[in-house]
């Protein structure tokens, strides 16, 4: 890769390109995801909007299951006790169609004054939200069995470190299945009773015995409505992420399954932003479908690029599709520009 020194003049809130990867940034992470959903929402209107408190990283994962249709609605951080005009700006120009007559979903932590204000514009509202970030999952939970009475998918992961979980934020916008919470050692009894509602489950358990315990995992085998249960491990957040995209069901109903050299896309962050990762999950929801790769600031580790390497189309001599492509979530201050070079040359199918 050729470097030159002044890829560091370059302001920290320049959104900058390359042929292979779209950078979306804003100056925190509120701004980031309005540029998120003025890229997704150019012809058409969501059924619902997710707010989330900007501080609740937990939360946001949690809610990514309701991104899914019917709702096909994205997540727009907030401050806990205000919303800021830019976001409500950008709110009137969604203007939700509403489902089940509800425009807006206030998940988690958020002030009542903030429903409040949002009823007095006329904003139809509900809000969903628990003692803590377990509850509020178990919360969403019920709000999407009681949309889908046929959920066979739960994806479990870490209630105390999100950078094993984050990637589930992604597959459940995909696909809708629900996320539950486990603390390491623990389950909480909110998660358990969430699990026994289903009349089968297959449970997917994201990140390894050092992150959730081989004990809370013979607990989950041993619930009666039980089908099947998995493991998506690694050594660190970046194998989880990586493993996860390339994984596949025994029955073949879950898992991206991003193994074959082909057109793949994916969305890459820094994992130290992750109020801006989630909103990111609408990528997963619309347009590539894109799976989450979590990155440094300044590097590519060696999990990501080698994956890469592995899955994209061998150079032709004369190019054609399909090609690959990476959405960037973050200024340069989250992920740097020569770092996006390296994801430009790991991308492009012109060389190896």
């Amino acid at each position: 890769m050729i470097y030159s020194p002044l890829w560091n003049k370059y302001s920290s809130d320049e959104c900058l390109y390359t042929l292979n990867t779209t950078r979306v940034c804003g100056k925190d992470s509120i701004e980031t995801a309005r540029k998120i959903t003025r890229i997704g929402y150019t012809h058409s209107r969501p059924g619902s909007i997710i707010l989330i408190n900007k501080n609740e990283i937990f939360d946001g994962i949690a809610a990514a299951s309701l991104i899914h249709h019917p709702r096909n609605a994205p997540i727009l951080p907030i401050e806990p006790y205000f919303l800021d005009q830019e976001t409500l700006f950008e709110i009137q120009r969604l203007n939700p169609t509403g489902y089940q007559g509800i425009q807006l979903l206030l998940v988690g932590n958020i002030s009542n004054s903030v429903l409040m204000y949002l009823n007095s514009l006329g904003f139809s509202t509900s809000s969903i939200k628990g003692r803590n970030h377990y509850e509020t999952a178990c919360q969403v939970f019920s709000e999407v069995l009681s949309e889908d009475k046929d959920i066979k998918n739960v994806l479990i992961v870490s209630g105390e470190d999100y950078r094993y979980g984050v990637a589930a934020s992604y597959w459940s916008a995909h696909m809708g299945d629900p996320i539950l919470f486990v603390a390491k050692n623990n389950i909480p009894s909110c998660t358990l009773n969430a699990l026994i509602k289903l009349k089968s489950v297959n449970i997917y358990i994201l990140g390894s015995s050092d992150i959730i315990s081989t004990s809370v995992e013979q607990t989950l085998s041993s619930l009666p409505n039980l089908n099947s249960i998995d493991r998506i491990s690694g050594n660190s957040f970046y194998d989880v992420a990586v493993n996860f995209a390339k994984y596949k069901s025994p029955s073949g109903d879950f898992g991206w399954n991003k193994t074959s050299r082909d057109g793949h896309a994916f969305t890459f962050a820094s994992i130290n932003n992750p109020a801006a990762i989630v909103p990111g999950s609408f990528f997963a929801h619309m347009g590539k479908h894109t799976p989450l790769l979590l990155i440094e600031k300044n590097a590519i580790p060696n999990v990501v690029s080698e994956y890469i390497e592995q899955i994209k189309p061998l150079p032709k001599t004369k190019p054609h599709p399909p090609f690959m492509h990476g959405w960037i979530i973050g200024c340069v201050d989250d992920i740097s520009y020569p770092a996006q070079v390296g994801l430009e040359a790991l991308l492009s199918i012109d060389h190896h």
